[in-house]
């Protein structure tokens, strides 16, 4: 099962199910910390970055929420289960 651990400069979550503070595998999802709030990103299997600028944050619940919604909606089904199985918070 997937778990968003603490990477340096915020959160990350690989979709494999590995764990993302050991290793850095494809499709991942990172929350990167900034003065105006936490970002997410969407690493995509094909090295592309997705992400929407100034749609920012301001707490780990809804960043976390935020990064799952965003991630749904750019892989599609086939990682849909992977993103329900995430543990919420």
């Amino acid at each position: 099962m997937s778990a968003w651990v603490r990477v340096a400069g915020g959160w990350a979550l690989n979709l494999d199910g590995s764990d993302a503070a050991a290793t850095f595998s494809l499709p991942r999802l990172e929350l990167r910390e900034s003065a105006q709030g936490w970002r997410s990103v969407c690493l995509l299997a094909n090295g592309t970055v997705s992400e929407r600028p100034g749609d920012l944050a301001d707490s780990m619940p809804a960043a976390k929420a935020a990064a799952l919604a965003q991630a749904g909606r750019i892989l599609g089904p086939a990682h849909a289960p992977a993103l329900r199985q995430v543990p919420a918070g």
